[in-house]
């Protein structure tokens, strides 16, 4: 069900940028193996340092998948293929979902909660919403779960047979590979791998000195095939390995200085406020996992009562607390709320749950009930918006004026269909103004509508009359010279009387 209504949703900001990045890294690739002369607006492309290892795995399902629904849906050839990627996110969001299971059965051996657990993590809307079309942050996610499984299991294992396998370190080289290839922000999983390996030795009561000789060959492999493998998946650095360093440093400190509204008040990437994690934490997180981290002081000592729960809860924790505290410290750019660490949520979640779930099992079972049911309803309702979700308290807030909300234009689709409807009757199609303009022009048949242009010229000398759709940060913007809103995309939450506007279709004369 996830993987079809997540190929019936509308196109978002990244898509486009996305595949920009994969056709970069193919240009690069030929360049650099065939010497094939790359286009002029690859030669100095600045987004080089995003990896292709996600893609790998998307493309050739997009390839076959995009004419199936080329088929089935009203789109155009390239908006079908974007589309098709779809399917492939949730499929990963849905794997994540598998690992937080494995994860939390480390901890507490009791399958019907660990069932349950599960089950509130596939339901949570923001991160289903996010899992339906987030075509980075989610699969970073994913394989970072991934990693911290089978990194945690390592350690466990050796804890109990006394000897780390070859073929785990091979896996989780791999694996960590693979991580940094989505996105440079992967180099974090090692702050987390030592955080394991410190705890494991805390537990063993090994010297770092006697694990390191008695390892030496290990640790070089998990360093060289990691470090392999990283170099094969990033072209770019095919010529000069160094500028990992340099992808590291950009990507930390990203060109883009975009204001996200964080309770009331913008918040620049390049001038982040310290609470700006905290605050978008508080309304984001289910009540349920609020109330469990809140409850964790009186919880840990039942929580580590064994090897696995130590290395396991214990490597959870701290990476949930340092990690950010590092990016808060570093002042790393972010924006469009909790995006870029994304990766952090199911981590606290599973804090978050295992906490409630240990302090008292009647309680934890009757608010579960009441959030499955509170999030089955919501992910109805709500639908295609699930990512904008906000938790039951923040909903007292008048959410509109506080914080972001569809900064992802996913009601590109909605508008243009919309679009479509109320100029049905006119044979002459208007132009259409749009940011960004293929998640609205993807939607629209091109035999009728070959006029657009972008949202910006809406106060230019931009021949009139013409259409615009007023979505993403837009919104925010006053009413512009002989304008005015024809249709509104809108939904609510439950417990909430506010409308929640999306976007609108603009008519200017």
């Amino acid at each position: 069900m996830g993987a079809f209504f997540s190929l019936n949703t509308g196109l978002t900001n990244d898509e486009w940028h996305e595949q920009r990045n994969w056709e970069f890294n193919v240009a690069l690739f030929k360049h650099l193996l065939f010497q094939v002369e790359m286009e002029s607006v690859f030669v100095n492309y600045p987004d080089k340092y995003y990896g292709i290892g996600f893609h790998i795995i998307s493309q050739p399902i997009q390839f076959f998948l995009s004419k199936i629904i080329l088929s089935l849906q009203n789109i155009d050839n390239y908006g079908a293929l974007l589309l098709s990627k779809h399917f492939v996110i949730f499929i990963s969001f849905f794997t994540s979902g598998i690992f937080v299971y494995l994860i939390i059965s480390k901890v507490i051996k009791n399958k019907f909660f660990n069932y349950s657990a599960t089950f509130l993590y596939l339901l949570y809307p923001y991160l289903l919403g996010h899992g339906l079309y987030n075509p980075k942050d989610t699969p970073f996610l994913c394989f970072w779960i991934v990693c911290t499984y089978f990194s945690v299991n390592m350690f466990d294992k050796a804890s109990k047979e006394k000897a780390i396998q070859y073929r785990d370190i091979a896996l989780l080289s791999c694996l960590s590979a693979f991580l940094l290839s989505i996105r440079i922000t992967g180099i974090l999983i090692f702050i987390q791998y030592f955080i394991t390996f410190i705890i494991f030795l805390n537990t063993e009561k090994f010297s770092f000195i006697y694990f390191f000789k008695l390892n030496f060959k290990r640790i070089l492999l998990f360093i060289s095939l990691t470090s392999l493998i990283t170099y094969l998946l990033y072209p770019v650095f095919w010529k000069n390995p160094l500028l990992i360093f340099d992808a590291i440093d950009y990507m930390s400190k990203h060109f883009n200085n975009v204001c996200t509204l964080t309770l009331s008040k913008c918040m620049f990437s390049k001038n982040l406020d310290s609470a700006y994690i905290p605050i978008w934490l508080s309304v984001k997180l289910p009540l349920l996992i609020l109330i469990g981290l809140i409850l964790l002081p009186f919880t840990e000592k039942k929580i580590f009562v064994n090897k696995s729960s130590n290395i396991t809860f214990g490597t959870i924790l701290v990476s949930a607390l340092f990690i950010p505290a590092i990016m808060i410290f570093k002042k790393v750019h972010l924006y469009d709320e909790l995006r870029q660490v994304l990766f952090l949520v199911p981590l606290i979640f599973i804090l978050g749950i295992i906490s409630i779930y240990i302090f008292s099992k009647k309680i934890f079972y009757f608010l579960a009930f009441i959030t499955l049911l509170i999030f089955f309803i919501e992910n109805i309702k709500i639908y295609p918006y699930q990512y904008v979700w906000f938790n039951t308290p923040a909903r007292v807030l008048d959410l509109s004026k506080n914080f972001e909300l569809d900064y992802w234009g996913v009601s590109g689709k909605e508008l243009a269909l919309n679009v479509s409807k109320l100029n049905e009757k006119t044979s002459k199609k208007p132009c259409i103004l749009a940011a960004p303009i293929f998640s609205v022009k993807a939607f629209l048949d091109s035999n009728l509508y070959s006029c657009f242009g972008f949202w910006g010229e809406i106060d230019t000398d931009f021949p009139r009359p013409f259409w615009a759709i007023q979505n993403v940060r837009n919104l925010k913007k006053g009413k512009s010279y002989k304008c005015s809103s024809v249709y509104e995309s809108k939904f609510s939450l439950l417990f909430s009387d506010e409308d929640i506007i999306t976007g609108r279709v603009v008519k200017c004369i």
